[in-house]
């Protein structure tokens, strides 16, 4: 497996957008319909769309996001084999503050989402670990009123 981050778009040519996404203080992880694991919100860019409105369709397709402020987090490359599934290219990560959660859409690959003040044990994706650090940081910055 190979996975480096970098800084935030520096590398182009992204296949997928990843969130870091926290809510009342807390990270929304959500879990998919066919595993009993957690995962970030996260998907592939559709033909014609930025990463950008990427990684805002699948925050409110993943978790019922309605209302929130996004920005960038980091970039990362990735070749690897997943859960049976093979990525190979580039990946942008951003951060949200969610402020209003709505039900998941009808059409959500999601069963469900939850709150934790950490990590999961559990995860889909255990590549967010590498990037997880970043995120906390961006929390941590943050002035909660």
């Amino acid at each position: 497996m190979e996975f480096k981050i970098y800084p935030f778009d520096t590398l182009g040519n992204y296949f997928s957008a990843d969130i870091m996404a926290i809510y009342k203080g807390k990270w929304i992880f959500c879990m998919h319909k066919e595993r009993a694991t957690w995962e970030h919100p996260s998907g592939h860019i559709e033909a014609g769309e930025t990463p950008l409105e990427a990684a805002k369709r699948e925050l409110y397709e993943e978790t019922g996001a309605v209302d929130f402020d996004i920005e960038p987090l980091c970039d990362y490359y990735i070749n690897a084999e997943l859960n049976g599934n093979n990525f190979k290219g580039n990946g942008q990560v951003y951060f949200a503050i969610v402020h209003t959660l709505d039900e998941l859409p009808h059409y959500s690959e999601m069963g469900k989402i939850d709150f934790f003040d950490s990590l999961p044990e559990e995860l889909t994706y255990p590549i967010l670990r590498n990037y997880f650090p970043i995120a906390l940081e961006k929390q941590q910055s943050i002035v909660w009123a």
